[in-house]
């Protein structure tokens, strides 16, 4: 009995922990960076998104899913089992291509946190890392052009200039741009 109660605290602690404001900070820009990188390289190699989650453990410890390969312009991953808090999706957006302006969240990435209540981590073409703060409802770059690895065909003139920060309406306004 005592061992049950046990781990109910330290799971209700890990729930208490994981709303708080400390948790962002876990999630650097120089940590995503990093933990991007490889990621990105596989990415850009063979243009598809990878996708996963990041929560916490039973012990409170940060814990990432495998990255699972996704499409072109997709990727649906689930969260690890081990996790008893997910408080957020992470995937890359491929190789660069002039058809598909992927330099910000599209209005579907926002979309889809939003409706897991959850925050997002994006990684672009071009290196940028940006958060979908889902409780707001927006975008915020969190590093710019080549904070982690890129893709060298990447054209910084090939689509309008990338703002810091994006509203679900900007993002819908970005993705009905014709270039």
């Amino acid at each position: 009995m005592y061992c049950n109660i046990k781990k109910l605290l330290l799971v209700l602690s890990t729930l208490a922990f994981s709303t708080s404001p400390a948790l962002a900070k876990n999630l650097s820009a120089s940590y995503l960076a990093k933990f991007f990188g490889p990621i990105q390289e596989r990415s850009i190699a063979e243009n598809r998104e990878y996708c996963g989650y990041f929560g916490l453990d039973a012990a409170g410890k940060l814990i990432a899913t495998k990255p699972k390969r996704g499409r072109a312009d997709s990727c649906s991953a689930n969260p690890s089992d081990n996790m008893v808090v997910v408080f957020a999706s992470y995937h890359t957006h491929g190789a660069f291509h002039i058809d598909a302006d992927s330099e910000t969240p599209s209005s579907d990435d926002l979309e889809a946190d939003i409706y897991e209540e959850v925050d997002g981590y994006v990684a672009t073409p071009g290196g940028r890392i940006w958060k979908n703060d889902w409780d707001r409802g927006r975008a915020f770059l969190l590093c710019g052009r080549n904070c982690t690895i890129s893709d060298p065909d990447y054209d910084n003139q090939a689509f309008p200039t990338v703002n810091n920060s994006y509203t679900l309406d900007g993002l819908y306004d970005r993705d009905d741009m014709s270039y």
